[in-house]
């Protein structure tokens, strides 16, 4: 369902009853990727999906792609909603989202989860053969995004997103998560990327989180390393970290042990 908030139409779906548990999909992703959690989530929790300005069927007007506006576009549709406080749950780069949010609205945030979502801690930084793996990924996947061809993007990025093999043992598991990521229009990805690049430059301080974190990171993730993960939680003082043997999509790979881990948390607070 579509509903104005913020100068936008965002689309969202909101489920069950309880405390609210906000979920952020990633890049190349929409709310659709959800369908490993929602039915479960929604059993215990309010559940609010959106898809993210540049994904899915939220209107994306021409502008400047910040972490900041999509953070502003969630604070409006909560706000539309009548919703005070939320955990968030971002995955990927919807990691990134619900951080500049709590950051922004520390008194709506119950609690923060970062799925597969990497923020560097102050005492950690990557090597120079890393910063060359990061930089030659970078401009493949800006090769890829220039071809407009939505089954090559789709197919590379739920490659790249799960752990080698995962496509052969599970080839349903596969489509399935790629359907999703086939739903969306590829147009606005050059000028999102670059945000995201814009937003891994210049990180905030993980370390004025007032809320309780959870981390759940992948042992085989290709786009965030455990030593990543390790990193925030040394900088992050409530923070409980879960690892499961996944790639970065955890929530596709692992579903049962992400979604305990999830319900887990968001008991306790």
């Amino acid at each position: 369902m579509k509903l104005r908030a913020g100068g936008i139409e965002i689309n969202h779906e909101l489920s069950g009853e309880g405390t609210c548990l906000a979920l952020i999909h990633g890049f190349t992703d929409n709310l659709g990727m959800w369908y490993n959690q929602l039915p479960v989530f929604s059993e215990q929790l309010r559940v609010l999906t959106c898809d993210v300005r540049g994904h899915g069927e939220t209107q994306t007007p021409e502008s400047d792609f910040s972490m900041e506006l999509f953070a502003a576009d969630l604070h409006a549709l909560l706000g539309a909603l009548g919703i005070e406080r939320t955990c968030l749950l971002g995955y990927s780069m919807g990691g990134r989202i619900a951080l500049q949010f709590a950051l922004e609205h520390p008194e709506m945030t119950a609690g923060l989860v970062f799925a597969n979502s990497g923020v560097m801690g102050s005492d950690a930084q990557p090597t120079q053969e890393e910063m060359a793996e990061m930089a030659e990924r970078r401009e493949q996947m800006l090769e890829l995004f220039e071809t407009g061809d939505i089954e090559a993007i789709a197919d590379a990025m739920t490659e790249r997103s799960v752990s080698p093999g995962f496509r052969e043992k599970h080839p349903a598991a596969f489509q399935k998560y790629k359907d999703v990521k086939l739903q969306n229009d590829p147009g606005h990805y050059l000028a999102i990327m670059r945000a995201m690049v814009q937003a891994a430059a210049d990180p905030p301080d993980l370390r004025q989180l007032e809320c309780p974190v959870l981390i759940i990171a992948g042992e085989r993730d290709g786009f965030m390393s455990v030593d990543v993960a390790r990193s925030m939680e040394r900088a992050i003082g409530n923070v409980t970290v879960t690892m499961l043997p996944t790639g970065h999509a955890a929530a596709i790979e692992a579903p049962e042990a992400f979604n305990r881990a999830v319900l887990d948390f968001a008991g306790r607070l």
